[in-house]
């Protein structure tokens, strides 16, 4: 038995291989090598492995029989990876790289299996977060709000929009890092708006959406809103939502905008 190490590097750093297997094989410098007789029986499986391109490998299956013959049985053997995430391997043999880490190469003959131990790096991919919360109404009524359409305006993955569901929750997956800016929508309120997150990990942030203020029969907009929900239109402080348990917050702008501390 001999132990055989096979080592690659591809340019850009795309894939790095190193494969070790047992190799039971010996060459034969006199010619082709004889065919098995009919009663002669698999003795063992050998994998080996040949770039075709930065990510792909073909890999061989030859069977040692117990006769001293051998064969190719690429095509015959039915081939596994113990990792299809990382590299899969079709049923021809050809082993795609698609990420990094140790996979196992097996190929199986005759109920007889050959294995060969891969390191594979894949090509680098950029960071990516998830940002999730959900979308509320803010006090005096602070209840969740389904059906905002929550989009990225800006950054790396403008364009992408999600809404939130009957709990008032949404999520991005996927986001790249960098900064960006985030908003959120829904007829019967104002915009809402953050910018200049810095997405380098994953975040929980929380929507808190503002009623469109009403008009009142004179065309005027709310100046306050109560803390029992309803609006006032005072122009002072000490007038508006005294009878309606206070003011929850002033609307801005507005005469009473700096009452609003909720903002």
């Amino acid at each position: 038995m001999r132990r055989a190490c096979l080592s690659a590097a591809f340019a850009l750093s795309v894939l790095t291989l190193v494969a070790c297997a047992d190799n039971a094989s010996t060459e034969n410098p006199t010619g082709p090598t004889p065919a098995p007789s009919p009663s002669a029986t698999v003795r063992a499986v050998v994998v080996s492995s040949t770039s075709t391109s930065s990510s792909t490998f073909q890999m061989g299956a030859r069977a040692d029989m117990s006769d001293g013959s051998s064969r190719d049985v690429t095509m015959l053997a039915r081939w596994e990876s113990s990792n299809p995430t990382i590299a899969p391997v079709s049923t021809a043999g050809v082993l795609t790289v698609q990420g990094s880490g140790q996979v196992e190469v097996r190929a199986t003959y005759q109920t007889v299996t050959g294995a060969m131990s891969i390191l594979v790096s894949g090509p680098t991919r950029p960071a990516t977060f998830s940002i999730v919360g959900v979308a509320i109404e803010t006090a005096p009524s602070s209840k969740v709000v389904p059906g905002v359409s929550v989009q990225v305006v800006d950054g790396p993955d403008a364009g992408k929009s999600t809404p939130t569901d009957a709990g008032g929750l949404y999520r991005f997956d996927g986001l790249q890092s960098g900064p960006l800016t985030l908003e959120a929508r829904k007829s019967g309120y104002l915009l809402w708006r953050v910018t200049n997150l810095m997405l380098d990990r994953d975040r929980q942030i929380q929507i808190v959406l503002f009623p469109t203020p009403p008009k009142n029969a004179d065309g005027a907009d709310a100046t306050a809103r109560c803390s029992d929900g309803t609006w006032s239109w005072a122009q002072t402080r000490a007038e508006a939502c005294a009878a309606n348990g206070g003011i929850a917050y002033g609307v801005c702008p507005g005469p009473l905008c700096e009452l609003n501390t909720a903002r």
